[in-house]
């Protein structure tokens, strides 16, 4: 094992090589001092023959000379070879030292910062320095990746927080606009507009169901930027109910644009349906839903609020209505019902009792037509309240009050419909629709019209005009008790509504009756000049 590591091809080669060379060194340090030896003992060996023969020849000036050479060299070798074994130690010495040093720092401290690393990068680079640099290279670049993971998670966490913060104010705003009670398609389309820009979508829409519509009195489809292209297709499919989630349509060939689908429904009673669009690489996330899913149940409890209280409203009316058609059919209709018989009783009477007087027969005519006529409106009075106003408003009313008349006579009868987004109150709409359905009475009654026009507008102004014009005999037709009676009955209904009704002759023949009055509440689309004076 210590050959398979500290060999060149080893994990350690440069400490193996600096091995190597520091056992080398030693080496050539001992070899100099075995050399220097050799030759001290090969030159002793020398002079020591020489004064031997000079030991037998006797002693001369060349013996003498040979004698002092070796005593110097004696000395001097003496010191030569201790300061030689002195600088040997001290080459050992080192070498030691600096292989102890060198495994301290190539082996045990490489080792250690290698430990820290992965086991592929232990075995990158051709020696320990390489792959401590290789090592140490890796830790750099994931250091620098765990920075910059750590700022992508910085400003991914604060656009989330500015995502969160977006979407709690459009939160908080739809709850001021949706929970003031007075819904209407102007504050839904700013609730769509408040949801278009937290979501970052490019167009958001609603599209409302009957009920939905006629409680705001809006389009059938509300958008912020032009209705989404997915709208036509889901138009045609079922609405959807609570049991249908969100969902999220990816682009195709038919619509490009990436869409997100939420019903507006409330206690299982569809509503509408909202729908996001997107561009075509978009990524629709889950809090990207909630935030929709949640907006869209409040806008589909504030329609349902509103429908809810104008359908309470409207019933607590034809029920208001409903008892007061009853108390005059108990009261007043049977009194005159009773007073008409006495009448005719008295007329017959008076018969039998022989020729009466011009003047009281003519005051007995009177009295009974009089009672005719009165008992003739209280009927209608009774059937007038009895008149029934569904969820489907003014328009579906007058519509119905058309083809009831169409039915029952050979009348004509056209409808033009320009109220757009006018919104009235429910005892407007009744008082508008008995007045219509008056004129009409009056024109097939008294007139003896055989066309009738319809027509109820919404001008400038804040003014709401309802016009029935007709081609019979004009104004002198309708001089009866009764048509005048109706007439006052039709002017009340005027004043209960602070408007003005007139009745003149229709350009062509005919007549006309105008009804003119400012509703109560303005179009979502018109300013209040109460608010803005």
């Amino acid at each position: 094992m210590i050959v398979s590591s500290f060999s060149p091809s080893g994990r350690y080669p440069l400490y193996a090589a600096l091995a190597a060379v520091l056992a080398l060194c030693a080496l050539l340090a001992g070899l100099s001092l075995w050399g220097s030896i050799e030759n001290q003992r090969q030159l002793d060996a020398g002079v020591s023959q020489l004064l031997q023969r000079c030991s037998t020849r006797g002693v001369d000036a060349t013996c003498q000379a040979a004698a002092t050479l070796h005593l110097t060299l004696e000395r001097r070798t003496a010191v030569m070879l201790l300061l030689q074994g002195l600088a040997f130690v001290l080459i050992l010495a080192g070498t030691a030292l600096i292989a102890h040093r060198g495994y301290h720092v190539l082996v045990r401290r490489t080792r250690s910062a290698l430990e820290l690393c992965t086991p592929s990068a232990r075995e990158r680079g051709r020696d320990e320095i390489e792959r401590l640099i290789e090592s140490l290279a890796e830790l750099t670049a994931r250091q620098a990746g765990l920075q910059a993971e750590d700022r992508w998670q910085q400003q991914l966490d604060a656009a989330q927080l500015r995502r969160n913060a977006v979407a709690l104010h459009t939160l908080h705003q739809a709850m001021r606009m949706f929970g003031q009670g007075d819904v209407s398609e102007a504050g839904l389309l700013q609730a769509l507009r408040l949801l278009e820009a937290a979501l970052g979508a490019q167009t958001v829409a609603v599209q409302l169901h009957g009920g939905a519509r006629e409680a705001l009195g809006a389009a059938a489809v509300v958008a912020t930027r032009g209705e989404p292209k997915l709208m036509a297709r889901l138009a045609q499919a079922a609405p959807a109910t609570h049991d249908t989630g969100a969902r999220v349509v990816p682009p195709s060939a038919e619509f490009p644009a990436q869409s997100l689908v939420v019903p507006l429904s409330r206690h299982g009673v569809p509503l509408g349906t909202l729908i996001a669009e997107f561009a075509d690489t978009a990524r629709i996330d889950e809090p990207q839903t909630q935030l929709a899913e949640t907006v869209a149940q409040l806008a589909g409890l504030a329609i349902s609020s509103l429908s809810r209280s104008q359908e309470e409203r409207r019933v607590a009316l034809m029920e208001e209505r409903g008892a007061i058609a009853a108390e005059l059919h108990d009261s007043l209709a049977q009194s005159l019902a009773f007073m008409k018989i006495q009448v005719a009783r008295l007329q017959a009477g008076l018969a039998e009792e022989g020729t009466p007087s011009p003047q009281v027969s003519q005051a007995a005519a009177e009295l009974r037509e009089g009672l005719s006529a009165a008992y003739h409106e209280v009927r209608e009075l009774i059937a007038a309240f009895r008149v029934r106003m569904g969820p489907g408003g003014l328009r579906v009313a007058v519509q119905d009050a058309i083809a009831d008349f169409s039915q029952r006579s050979d009348l004509q009868i056209s409808f033009d419909d320009q109220m757009g987004k006018c919104q009235l109150e429910v005892n407007e709409e009744f008082h508008v629709l008995q007045l219509v359905r008056e004129a009409i009475a009056n024109a097939v009654r008294h007139a003896r019209a055989e066309h009738v026009w319809v027509c109820a507008s919404y001008r400038a102004g804040h003014q709401f005009v309802v016009t029935v014009d007709d081609d019979g005999g004009g104004l002198d037709s309708g001089n009866s008790a009764s048509s005048h009676y109706g007439l006052s009955i039709m002017r009340e209904r005027a004043r209960s509504l602070h408007g003005e009704m007139s009745l003149e002759p229709r350009e062509g023949g005919g007549t006309r009756v105008r009804l003119a009055f400012a509703p109560q509440r303005f179009p979502i689309d018109a300013p209040d000049p109460e608010t803005t004076a």
